[in-house]
């Protein structure tokens, strides 16, 4: 477990703006900064980053977070892995917290396993820079290349390399060719043999990779994780890539994506091509947004990555048959992601043609208008399920409604969910009960997006809290306290302190119960950074709506000493008083006794004094 006062530490180390500066064009904008959102489409700037508060915010989408947030949501970090990357940005060490002997076993071993990556990736990185010497030495590679069509800018931006057709070229350079560590990597493969005794030995060591055209794979940090290697002429496979390893998954890994993110933010959406020739060729024209999966379908965890990337993405397959069921598997998974928030498209290529092809015969244009028209996914799912069926006839419509109540079942509650119900309910002549829905319009509720998990709903409504007068002071209240944790001396130093904690409701108390627990935490990013580890309870949900940013308070604590600021803190605490006083009135109007009557006429003073306090 990395300690909470490292993360203080760090987060006041590390500047928010130069994080996301790396990949959003950021502009200055009085105290902060602004540009394009990067985990949605949108044409004006609504995404902000406020180096005081070392947060980010986005008015379009929600979303919002710490530098160690930013690189989990845009690159596909783990917590502890943005931790780490961040760390090495500043020069710290990662320390870990040891509490027992499991601990600090279970400590070590993530150690280890930490370590063998970066020593894993050293390892990718030299066969990657050996690959790519070689390169310029093989006039058949570069013949190969240029057949392609590929120049050698865009093969040095994409560090194409090429792989020697000796054994054991990598022994050149790697001094010691039997570590066991480059056959971890997948570069080197280990022969087995069998000893006089029968027993299996190794055999000769060799060069998985050789007489190929070398693809690097890159992380989305840029680090070298694997290869695609491509034969020159008949050899089989075609294409051959890394195996599994510690460092490289084909199922989660897409080639290009480290290359094109610059051009998916400036294009406005993420195209998913099938070959890595392909992403290259349509980089060279100029449409440098295109990523391809590494010889898999794609699978959930790439579209979890690409979903980050944008809010706009497009499938471009081959028009043939197998291209068409390659679409339908692609529709199959896609459609656990698919939201108004998330469009997903569909691209047919004419006959004969993939990306590659189409660029270089008929020109940048062509591709770019089969991406302009392709299928949405709200369209495909109808289509799918109407493949093989006459809808002229009752069986076949049945058929279709069959095919997309199972297609339903996988995709969430959405307004987009209901939009298609109502087509397909249109389309197959069926009641929306046929595709396992009640009714179009009694369903129009539960099919309503569910607010992103650990954001409030649209609105800053939290599900579960009353939407109260009180509990609107309360609110106010607390986002002082978010901002200057500080200031809970003011309320614990107050006289009637009780009665206004009494005041709001259980999330509110719950989340100053939070704020006083950790008011040690650097400042408002390690305050957000503690909550972010907490469990997604109603009051931490209460909490990050009460972070996001707001003009009106924000613009009035650019001087956290503003004594308007204090002033409005004092009212806030003298509003929830009176509304406490005002309950505890209402209570005493009921009981009928002379001690009742003069504690109602001492309370009806206070509440006097207090409203002309307030009014002054």
């Amino acid at each position: 477990m990395i300690p909470p006062s490292f993360i203080d530490d760090l987060l006041q180390r590390v500047d928010v703006a130069d994080v996301v500066g790396q990949y959003v064009s950021l502009k200055k904008s009085g105290a902060n900064y602004s540009g394009l959102c990067p985990f949605h489409t949108e044409k004006s700037p609504s995404f902000t980053v406020s180096p005081t508060k070392q947060f980010y915010h986005c008015f379009g989408c929600g979303a919002h977070g710490t530098a160690v947030g930013f690189l989990m949501e845009h690159l596909g970090l783990s917590f502890p892995q943005s931790v780490e990357e961040l760390a090495n940005r500043v020069g710290l060490q990662v320390p870990q917290e040891v509490n027992s002997a499991n601990a600090q076993a279970d400590s070590s071993d993530r150690q280890a396993k930490s370590d063998l990556k970066s020593r894993l990736h050293s390892h990718l990185l030299e066969a990657a820079r050996y690959y790519q010497r070689r390169l310029k030495d093989s006039p058949q590679a570069i013949d190969y290349l240029k057949g392609r069509g590929i120049s050698g800018e865009t093969a040095k931006r994409f560090h194409i390399g090429y792989a020697p057709a000796g054994w054991q070229g990598l022994q050149s350079v790697f001094s010691d060719y039997s570590n066991p560590e480059l056959e971890q990597a997948g570069l080197v493969i280990a022969g087995q043999g069998e000893s006089a005794e029968g027993q299996v030995v190794e055999a000769k060591r060799y060069d998985r990779f050789r007489n190929r055209i070398m693809f690097p794979i890159l992380s989305p940090r840029g680090e070298v994780i694997g290869f695609g290697a491509r034969a020159m002429g008949d050899e089989q496979p075609k294409y051959l890539n890394s195996p599994e390893t510690p460092v490289f998954s084909k199922g989660s890994g897409l080639y290009g994506l480290y290359e094109a993110r610059a051009a998916i933010r400036d294009a406005g959406e993420v195209w998913v091509v099938e070959g890595y020739m392909d992403v290259v060729m349509l980089s060279q024209f100029g449409l440098g947004q295109a990523v391809a999966t590494l010889g898999t379908a794609t699978t959930e965890e790439h579209l979890r990555l690409l979903s980050r990337q944008s809010g706009r993405l497009v499938f471009m397959f081959d028009g043939d048959t197998a291209g068409r069921k390659a679409a339908a598997r692609a529709l199959e998974t896609s459609l656990a992601f698919a939201s108004e928030k998330f469009q997903i498209r569909f691209a047919f290529l004419p006959q004969g043609h993939d990306p590659d092809s189409l660029a270089r015969q008929k020109g940048k244009e062509a591709v770019e208008e089969a991406a302009r028209s392709a299928t949405a996914l709200s369209e495909f799912v109808l289509q799918h399920a109407a493949d093989d069926q006459d809808l002229r006839l009752a069986e076949g419509r049945a058929a279709a409604a069959a095919q997309v109540r199972r297609l339903f079942a996988l995709m969430p509650n959405s307004e987009l969910k209901r939009q298609i119900l109502l087509q397909a309910c249109q389309r197959f002549q069926v009641d929306p009960s046929s595709l396992g829905v009640a009714s179009a319009r009694s369903n129009q509720t539960s099919l309503r997006p569910k607010p992103r998990q650990g954001r409030p709903a649209s609105g800053g409504a939290i599900a579960g809290l009353p939407a109260s007068k009180t509990f609107s002071l309360g609110d106010r209240l607390l986002q002082f306290l978010v901002r200057c944790p500080a200031w809970l001396d003011d309320i614990a130093q107050h006289p009637d302190a009780r009665r206004i904690l009494g005041a709001l409701s259980e999330a509110q108390q719950a989340v100053y119960s939070f704020i006083q627990d950790n008011r040690s935490r650097a400042g408002f990013a390690g305050l957000f950074e503690a909550a972010a580890q907490q469990s997604d309870s109603l009051a931490m949900q209460l909490f990050k709506s009460l972070a996001r940013p707001d003009p009106g308070i924000d613009d009035l604590l650019e001087d956290s000493a503003s004594e308007e600021a204090r002033r409005e803190f004092e009212r806030l605490q003298n509003r929830l008083l009176l509304a406490a006083l005002q309950r505890e009135s209402d209570e005493l109007t009921a009981v009928a006794n002379p001690d009742a009557l003069q504690k109602l006429r001492q309370l009806h003073q206070r509440m006097v004094d207090l409203k002309q306090s307030l009014i002054q």
